[in-house]
């Protein structure tokens, strides 16, 4: 549990970090905003690097803890169901305008000192997506003949188009909003619709 002082600091912190980005974000700034010393901010946190990585570890917990990917009930009206996550997502960052901006600048731009530490952090993060494709894809009810190995390796190969072609936009426009990914969503869902035909036995359950 943080204390009242340290939340502060951290609340101000990813608002200018989101804002402004590592290298133009000012702790004096931050100091200001949380109504506290500079001093202080560096007696919890040792140095802006710190600083900025507490910053996304909290921006990433506090995700997963309100969005609760790992309890998402999996049916087989599985772009449906995809569907309907993508918006509660889209409304999330909408409710919460300083964690989108900061955990994209954190992947796509990374403080130098910490761009390691930044790629662990989305891997983590990359592994509860895959962990929830697998299931979705293994609870769908298959033709006899689809070898769901198969069907997992493509699975595999439109999340990575797809995540190429998301980091590509996001390090070419940089302030894009989660609203400016919802073409890139969609068109990951429909990639998904068209590979799912002729392999699940109700193709009513690939209905939007």
């Amino acid at each position: 549990m943080l204390e009242s002082k340290e939340k502060s600091i951290l609340e101000a912190a990813m608002h200018e970090f989101a804002e402004k980005g590592f290298e133009q974000a000012s702790t004096n700034h931050i100091a200001k905003m949380a109504h506290t010393s500079k001093g202080l901010i560096f007696h919890y946190y040792e140095s802006k690097e710190k600083l900025y990585e507490a910053c996304i570890h909290y921006a990433i917990d506090f995700t997963l803890k309100e969005l609760n990917y790992k309890n998402w009930p999996i049916t087989n009206r599985v772009i449906k169901d995809l569907k309907i996550y993508s918006e509660k997502e889209l409304q999330f960052m909408k409710d919460h305008p300083d964690i989108y901006p900061l955990v994209v600048g954190a992947m796509t731009n990374p403080p130098e000192k910490l761009a390691g530490r930044m790629t662990e952090l989305y891997a983590d993060m990359k592994s509860i997506g895959t962990e929830y494709f697998s299931k979705m894809v293994d609870n769908l009810d298959l033709k006899e003949d689809v070898d769901i190995n198969t069907l997992h390796a493509v699975i595999q190969s439109h999340i990575s188009y797809y995540e190429a072609r998301a980091f590509s936009y996001l390090k070419q426009y940089p302030e894009a909003s989660m609203e400016n990914m919802r073409p890139f969503i969609d068109q990951f869902l429909a990639m998904l619709s068209m590979s799912f035909r002729g392999l699940v036995k109700n193709e009513d359950d690939l209905l939007y």
